[in-house]
């Protein structure tokens, strides 16, 4: 079963679980569905009893990982607490600062035209209520790309703040192209572009929204050239599991018709 699993795959995936085909072969996704509906529950001590079996999991693996380098823990505490870099803090501050505008500008345009989204459910369901052709593959894509738009509008900033926050760290890694910081960025830019993606369809099928929408793109691709300058070499990451199998994995395309 162990040689089952693709190690590390959850480590550079988009948390997006109900549409990635690597569910069970990912150890924490599996190991998540062992709990129990109590142990999902912050609510529970049950919650919180996974959460320190997992801690004490992760710190024997840690512990075992020095060992094996012939690193002393307790020499370890004795080091100075690295400072720091002020300029990568700076940049970290500046780019939270745009994804926290993108999200809420996200928020304001779906918040905004909640009215007009309900028009156009209750304009579907005349529709299909009269007998008239409906486009279902259309406006599921739609859908979709809603969907897509949602998952992404959060996980963008956190993302970046990960692979900017990790550039400290670059030294450490043999092969800096297969740094986390790259890492993190390569799952940002693709978030990023599938974001874009979705929202041309949203332009396409609601074009009076074309200028809302325009300059929502914008702030993605200011990001965008941005992070493709800050890491040049982010697709030569190598993602276990999805760099491995590509045809496994698709991104939203723009609507054809």
């Amino acid at each position: 079963m162990e040689e089952h699993f693709i190690p590390g795959v959850h480590n550079y995936c988009d948390r997006w679980c109900d549409r990635c085909p690597f569910t069970a072969r990912c150890r924490v996704y599996v190991s998540e569905q062992e709990f129990s509906e109590d142990a999902k529950d912050p609510a529970d001590p049950a919650f919180w009893q996974n959460i320190k079996k997992n801690f004490e999991g992760v710190l024997e693996m840690l512990n075992k990982m020095m060992a094996e380098m012939g690193i002393d823990p307790e020499e370890m505490d004795k080091l100075p607490a690295p400072k720091p870099d002020p300029d990568i803090q700076a940049l970290e501050i500046a780019m939270r600062e745009k994804t926290a505008r993108y999200a809420n500008a996200v928020d304001d345009f779906f918040r905004g035209n909640a009215p007009y989204f309900e028009e156009k459910g209750e304009e579907l369901e005349a529709q299909i209520q009269d007998g008239r052709p409906v486009d279902v593959e259309k406006w599921q894509f739609f859908q979709d790309a809603v969907d897509v738009i949602r998952w992404y509008q959060y996980f963008i900033s956190a993302k970046i703040h990960r692979a900017v926050n990790s550039m400290e760290h670059l030294e450490e890694f043999d092969d800096p192209k297969q740094s986390d910081s790259n890492g993190s960025a390569k799952v940002v830019i693709i978030a990023i572009e599938r974001s874009l993606g979705a929202w041309e369809v949203l332009s396409r099928q609601l074009p009076e929204k074309h200028a809302e929408i325009v300059g929502l793109q914008r702030q993605l691709q200011y990001l965008h050239t941005e992070l493709c300058r800050l890491f040049p070499d982010w697709n030569a990451f190598h993602r276990p599991g999805f760099d491995d199998e590509p045809g496994q994995t698709m991104r939203l395309d723009f609507n054809p018709n």
